[in-house]
């Protein structure tokens, strides 16, 4: 019987030895005391799709670099519903907050039943606040939409708690384009914004 090392390979009958010598210690990959006949050379691209097996589509080489579009824009509002309304993480977790505060009743209703993630939604929308009256934030970051923010922008502004106005372009790219309008109305939305912090 032969010993199997592996799919597709089977180790030489006698004692399990092996028909690969050596003659030396291996001190690492550039020594040239030990060599291999064959020559083998193995690649790992860390690109690519590894979830199909086969041969991979090409990766690399001389081809064209694929062009980005230069208009930058928040698809956010575009992907949602139309009757949708993006939240700032302090009023998610007001409603979760309230949510929760209810749940005694509602867990005696079997008809409803409380989703097992509702925990970590709840948990996640406390952490990512930082203000405590959200009708405040709302209010400070309102004007903002004369200035062609969207709300989507606005709640962005809210959650990331930016520090300057650069910040904010910075991580708002869609905001770039209205940039000479906005630098005052931000700075100004900014500091009341950062009195409210907690």
């Amino acid at each position: 019987m032969e010993e199997k090392g592996g799919k597709g390979f089977s180790l030489p009958k006698g004692g399990g030895k092996s028909s690969l010598k050596t003659s030396g210690s291996f001190k690492g990959k550039d020594d040239s005391s030990v060599k291999s006949n064959k020559g083998w050379r193995v690649q790992f691209d860390s690109e690519g799709d590894f979830g199909k097996g086969g041969k991979g589509g090409k990766v690399g080489g001389k081809g064209p670099a694929p062009k980005e579009s230069s208009k930058l824009e928040l698809k956010v509002e575009q992907e949602l519903p139309k009757d949708a309304k993006c939240l700032l993480d302090c009023e998610a977790a007001d409603i979760l907050q309230g949510i929760q505060e209810q749940m005694v009743i509602l867990s005696e209703d079997p008809t409803i039943k409380i989703p097992i993630a509702f925990d970590k939604g709840l948990q996640y929308a406390k952490n990512g606040s930082h203000y405590t009256s959200p009708q405040s934030v709302r209010q400070i970051l309102e004007p903002l939409k004369t200035h062609g923010v969207a709300d989507s922008e606005m709640c962005m502004i809210a959650n990331i708690c930016p520090e300057s106005v650069e910040e904010v372009f910075a991580l708002i790219p869609s905001l770039q384009g209205k940039r000479n309008k906005l630098i005052e109305p931000l700075k100004d939305a900014l500091n009341e914004l950062a009195e409210l912090k907690y």
